[in-house]
């Protein structure tokens, strides 16, 4: 007998909801965060990969403040571009209206 043998891996997931901070009349979701919770990282990479359809922007209050406390992580515009979501700082610009 094994404690926590490596398998089987059973997969589960836990329902959540997704609610947008704001939704332009054109259908876009705006995400503004001031602070970018890892928590919100984990939500909105998952809402991502399961609502691929989806246009979701962020727009931050600063976006060159750090996902982590070390000097060499991945500011949060960058976190943005590399996950595929689009983003703004400190306002919502008025091209995403017209979109």
């Amino acid at each position: 007998m094994v404690y926590e043998p490596a398998t089987p891996r059973i997969m589960y997931n836990i329902p959540f909801r997704y609610i947008p901070d704001f939704v332009l009349p054109n259908g876009i979701f705006i995400e503004a965060k001031g602070w970018l919770r890892p928590r919100d990282r984990t939500k909105m990479r998952k809402v991502r990969e399961q609502n691929p359809d989806l246009d979701i922007r962020f727009v931050f209050q600063r976006a060159n403040s750090r996902v982590g406390k070390s000097k060499n992580s991945e500011t949060y515009w960058e976190w943005a571009e590399r996950l595929g979501f689009q983003w703004a700082e400190t306002h919502i610009p008025k091209e995403w209206f017209y979109e």
